[in-house]
């Protein structure tokens, strides 16, 4: 007999996990921070230097443990915004002592450390695809979404009113071009001050600064259940 498994409750259940498990999520990323160190570090030949050296060769590993962020960085960001939203503590002992309205074992979300997960989890997301043209792809794939959808919703009838005017696959063309160009440019200058965040919380000295306050409330969340901050907006 073949095992049958449910691999979208499995998928389910882990980001259910997930979003559960704020705690664990702040220790995950104060180890990254530390993989910051040694990049950035590295990067900048000092550790407190700001500007970048001109030749840099990272190891594999280091830039391995880059690219892991932005799937870790997914998921900070998944726990932070569900928590955030569903009001989920981020620990089983942070619920026990902080009982909420939810159903019982819920809790209270921190708040907190849901924005902080948040911040942290977009830094990391843009940290490995600093090099990549983001926005380009971003306008690339808008573009074509946006004529594949018109080529499928518009009625025969109308195309064939538009043929006799003009070719309707240069209308197609036309409109490709400007939704990717408004797209790009818009998500370029939102991407920028991103990166550009991303870049100043992964120098050094703040990257220092971030590891021992996400250990410190990770941990101080997940063993005893409480919060360095205990900060809610509600």
């Amino acid at each position: 007999m073949i095992l049958q498994v449910d691999y979208w409750a499995l998928i389910g259940s882990f980001f259910n996990w997930v979003a559960e498990s704020g705690a664990i999520m702040m220790v995950l990323s104060g180890f990254m921070a530390i993989t910051w160190l040694g990049f950035e570090r590295k990067r900048r030949g000092s550790f407190t230097k700001r500007k970048a050296e001109e030749e840099f060769d990272v190891t594999k590993f280091l830039r391995g443990l880059s690219y892991l962020g932005l799937i870790l960085g997914i998921l900070v960001v998944w726990s932070g915004v569900t928590s955030l939203i569903l009001d989920i503590s981020p620990s089983f002992d942070y619920a026990r002592l902080n009982p909420g309205v939810n159903p019982p074992g819920d809790g209270e979300a921190n708040h907190f450390t849901s924005i902080f997960l948040i911040v942290i989890g977009t830094t990391m997301f843009f940290k490995p695809i600093s090099d990549l043209p983001l926005a380009s792809i971003i306008g690339l794939l808008a573009g074509t979404a946006t004529a594949f959808v018109i080529a499928l919703i518009v009625p025969d009838w109308a195309v064939n009113l538009i043929a006799g005017v003009i070719n309707p696959k240069w209308i197609l063309v036309i409109i490709f071009i400007i939704i990717t160009v408004i797209v790009a440019i818009s998500v370029k200058f939102y991407i920028g001050v991103l990166k550009a965040i991303s870049k100043f919380l992964s120098w050094p000295p703040i990257a220092f600064v971030i590891m021992i306050f996400c250990l410190v409330q990770g941990f101080a969340l997940w063993i005893f259940g409480v919060s360095i901050f205990g900060f809610n907006i509600l």
